[in-house]
């Protein structure tokens, strides 16, 4: 750039750093500001804006300094442990219980002064050695640092003491080491060239309607903006990826007619289990699958005649046609966990639903809790996607149906489905998206609600059901690899990341 074109652009601000630095040759910031009167953000916005039309540059230098921790604070006002100790020990005091007892920083003091060769222990005894007596009657390193730092944070080249000392203070947390970087700026030759042109006078930079009105524009310059300059990138405010994508689905199911509906996080076994027919002795009700609530241990039973039905059902079948699983545990299902699948939601609406509701649709995303070994695919708690449709003449095909508008919601385009089982429902199949990096991925269990469920419930109709893994189906939409970036915070991710 022209060094006539730079002057007719230059802002006050820059024309001020510029004259400056023509004197100083170079400074930093606080040179910049003690002789300009200009605050350091004007500063350093103006000086980027004068970088970037080539009049001036910088160079980044490191500073170290030290200050006192807390408890190097307290060291400086009460003294070193181990120099605390020998003086007690030098008085008389060498019984090792004693000097616990008269000095509460006793433990401290003897570890650092037996590593520092001032002390020997034999039977219980402490002994002073001939370094420890010479320490005594003078000051040691350690000291002078404290007292070299009592008045605040100094420069690590202004400390006059080893740098053995130093790295064990900052081992022991009695020092902090803090690092800042200044900018140093000076003029390039552009910059010296058209430093002596510079006149600082009044200048426009921003028309407004009261200059408009009075006319000010005719008797001062008006500033010309270079529109070619960078402008600083801003990163506004905006809703979490994955929080887009649950709010998609949710906005897609209540266009569909769903209910939406919320339930508890710490839940009883019995609705979590239980009433889903899952026997008692199922792998997935382990410690291992299911994290149980230290305290209260236990729920109240509130509908006996409820839970009856289900007693009979897994011990015998009850009215289902079904044989049971033969026994079933009480006290188990009275047990607080963690829910592990929003099914138990599906169980406590259709408990609660009457012959004048039907047909009725409902969903759930909200999170639930199992324990895992945190991988690229699992953590051990996400968001599932529990829907229940209930009716007359209801079908697998209906199921599946809802199972792909859901999934090409969040952009899986490659789905299929296949046979499975799980204890509550028969039948009962699996939804499986593609993902180049893993293949075929897992979304989600689905089938029609058995006798076993609906029946104890009061359900006499159909009922379809799904349980997904909205968090598996939103990798593939994000195009992340890892579902742990699902709860990132990480903001250079956040900030690129486009919005869904």
């Amino acid at each position: 750039m022209e060094a006539e074109a730079i002057l007719e652009k230059l802002h006050e601000y820059e024309k001020r750093i510029i004259k400056s630095l023509e004197r100083l040759k170079e400074a930093t910031s606080q040179q910049i500001s003690e002789r300009t009167g200009l605050k350091k953000d004007e500063i350093e916005k103006a000086s980027l804006w004068a970088k970037l039309k080539g009049a001036l540059s910088f160079r980044e230098e490191k500073e170290e300094f030290l200050e006192l921790s807390e408890e190097g604070k307290e060291y400086l006002k009460d003294g070193l442990p181990e120099k605390n100790l020998i003086e007690l020990v030098n008085s008389g005091v060498d019984s090792i219980q004693e000097l616990k007892k008269k000095y509460k920083r006793a433990n401290i003091g003897i570890i650092w002064a037996k590593k520092n060769g001032w002390i020997t222990i034999e039977k219980g005894k402490v002994s002073l050695t001939k370094i420890g007596k010479k320490v005594l009657s003078k000051e040691i390193e350690g000291e002078r640092l404290l007292k070299q730092l009592s008045k605040g944070r100094t420069n690590l080249k202004e400390i006059a003491v080893s740098e053995k000392t130093i790295k064990e203070f900052l081992k022991r947390g009695l020092i902090k080491k803090i690092e800042e970087k200044k900018k140093i700026f000076f003029l390039t030759d552009s910059g010296k060239t058209i430093a002596p042109l510079i006149k600082i006078e009044a200048e426009i930079g921003q028309l407004t309607p009261a200059i408009i009105k009075s006319k000010e524009w005719k008797r001062k310059k008006l500033r010309k903006y270079d529109v070619l300059l960078p402008a600083p990138k801003i990163y506004p405010g905006k809703i979490h990826p994955y929080r887009q994508i649950i709010d998609e689905v949710r906005e897609k199911l209540l266009s569909l007619g769903f209910v939406e509906v919320r339930g508890p996080l710490v839940e009883l076994n019995f609705w979590n289990c239980d009433a889903l027919f899952m026997p008692s002795d199922h792998p997935a009700r382990s410690i291992h699958d299911i994290f149980n609530v230290k305290y209260p241990k236990r729920g109240k039973v509130l509908d006996k005649q409820l839970w009856e039905r289900v007693r009979a059902t897994h011990e015998n079948g009850w009215i289902t046609g079904s044989k049971g699983w033969g026994k079933w545990d009480f006290e188990l299902a009275r047990k607080l966990i963690l829910r592990s699948h929003c099914t138990s939601l599906s169980a406590r609406t259709l408990y609660k639903l009457k012959k004048e509701d039907l047909p009725f649709k409902m969903f759930v995303i909200d999170k639930v809790f199992r324990p895992d070994v945190i991988d690229a695919k699992h953590f051990i708690e996400f968001e599932h996607c529990e829907g229940i449709v209930v009716g007359e003449g209801l079908n697998l095909r209906n199921l599946i149906a809802y199972l792909k508008e859901i999934a090409l919601t969040v952009g899986a385009e490659k789905i299929r489905f296949k046979p499975s089982y799980f204890p509550f429902t028969e039948p009962s199949l699996e939804g499986l998206a593609y993902y180049p990096k893993f293949g075929w991925v897992e979304f989600g269990g689905a089938g029609i609600f058995r006798p076993e469920v609906t029946l104890p419930l009061g359900i006499e109709v159909p009922v379809l059901a799904w349980g997904i893994g909205i968090g598996r189906l939103a990798m593939i939409k994000l195009k992340v690899d890892d579902i742990r970036y699902l709860y990132s915070d990480d903001l250079e991710w956040l900030r690129n990341k486009e919005v869904v």
